[in-house]
């Protein structure tokens, strides 16, 4: 039998090329925690939601008297599990005539194109679920374009809700690069960055993406997304641990089998997946 892509690429090959594509420069599912749904024995999972206000005051207590009782209460919001995916399809031909590599660039395409569909699925529950306190734009006539004051503002209120000031990160889409480089309180990506980066200011040094990554506002890490989701002027100041979830029914899932009947090698590419937004106010939008 004639050699097939099987005897010279395997399912972890494409698997890296899977989370190759996937870390580099999609950034909306970063937005949400990991929860793993692969042992449950559903297709949905459900998430609490705080439905108000925590009720109750710390009082006084005088002797022999009760404790004064608090209450918070929660809804639940459903996550149905979607399966992802596609297949990717190398003939013999292409290994005969030893355009292998050139092959597997064109079915990069394919695999791009999945990881924006889930990515684009993520940023629509990041764009629906954000802070009541509405959009921030510092200047009204600033079109579009993202100032410092913009992220100054949105980094006071996450302050003042209490969120994770050391987990913060700023999403936006790589049409903004240029307003951010040109703030003189950006410090870039590049040897000065890396030392920020050292010096833990990222969650746990775990740099996601690296190429995702500009540099940093302050000290508020930006990432670039270019799925073509975001819009001039458009950003949002996130705590990815307390925002919402990205459950996982199954993980990414990587196999392969050969078809016959048009002598080609077929990998099949597939995971399922749910997002839920829990506390949108862990998510500030900034709109220019």
């Amino acid at each position: 039998m004639a050699q097939t892509a099987a005897d010279i690429i395997d399912d972890a090959d494409v698997r890296a090329i899977v989370e190759k594509i996937r870390n580099k420069k999609y950034q909306s599912r970063t937005a949400f925690r990991d929860y793993d749904a692969t042992n449950n024995d559903s297709n949905s999972v459900e998430f609490p939601i705080s439905d108000g206000e925590f009720d109750g005051d710390v009082a006084e207590i005088p002797p022999g008297s009760e404790y004064p009782r608090a209450t918070k209460d929660y809804d639940k919001v459903q996550v149905a599990h979607t399966k992802y995916g596609l297949e990717v399809v190398i003939p013999d031909e292409d290994v005969e005539d030893n355009v292998i590599d050139i092959t597997m660039d064109q079915e990069e395409d394919l695999i791009r194109a999945e990881e924006t569909r889930v990515d684009g699925i993520a940023y629509s529950i990041l764009s629906n679920n954000t802070n009541s306190a509405g959009a921030i734009d510092a200047n009204s006539n600033s079109n579009g374009v993202i100032e410092y004051e913009d992220i100054t503002l949105a980094r006071q209120l996450a302050f003042n809700d209490e969120l994770d000031m050391a987990e913060l990160r700023l999403l936006t889409g790589g049409q903004n690069m240029n307003d951010l480089l040109n703030m003189d309180k950006f410090t870039q990506a590049s040897d000065l960055g890396d030392q920020v980066l050292q010096q833990g200011i990222l969650p746990g040094g775990n740099l996601v993406g690296q190429q995702a990554f500009l540099g940093v506002v302050g000290d508020i890490p930006v990432y670039l997304d270019n799925t073509g989701n975001y819009a001039d002027g458009e950003a949002y100041l996130v705590d990815p641990t307390n925002f919402g979830w990205e459950s996982t029914r199954r993980a990414l899932d990587v196999s392969s089998y050969y078809d016959e009947s048009i002598e080609s090698t077929v990998w099949q590419i597939d995971e399922r997946v749910g997002f839920a937004a829990t506390q949108p106010s862990a998510n500030i939008a900034i709109d220019t």
